[in-house]
């Protein structure tokens, strides 16, 4: 019998609470996934909608992108191509702020930023030190 070996690729996680696409998210002592705050612990980014309510728009369970990736996430404000991108409130990104989650690759454009994840995950201050 094999053991499965992830080398690089999204990650599947059942969702906590309703998680809207191009989100950064935070997985839970459940290993269920949420949206990541600014200032926390952040696992990857999400590229679709996820919904509790079988009848609802959006699955149960989503790919978690993490690592060198790029992916679309929803800005807080204008990120110029090139720039550094952090985490924001809510899953969102922003141009500026404490917690590093990329580069952008295109500035944005309809609120969203065309973004290469680097150093994800990134662990809270308080789960490294535990």
């Amino acid at each position: 019998m094999s053991n499965p070996t992830f080398r690089q690729g999204p990650i599947t996680f059942p969702i906590a609470s309703e998680v809207e696409q191009f989100r950064l998210v935070t997985v839970n002592d459940e290993g269920k996934i949420a949206h990541a705050a600014a200032d926390g612990a952040i696992f990857g980014a999400v590229t679709e909608k996820g919904r509790l309510a079988p009848e609802a728009a959006g699955a149960p369970e989503l790919a978690v992108h993490y690592g060198v990736a790029a992916v679309k996430l929803e800005t807080t404000d204008t990120i110029k191509a090139g720039a550094a991108v952090y985490a924001a409130a809510d899953g969102k990104v922003s141009a500026s702020g404490t917690v590093q989650v990329g580069v952008a690759v295109r500035a944005t454009e309809n609120n969203k930023t065309l973004t290469v994840l680097n150093g994800l995950p990134h662990a809270a201050a308080s789960a490294v030190a535990a």
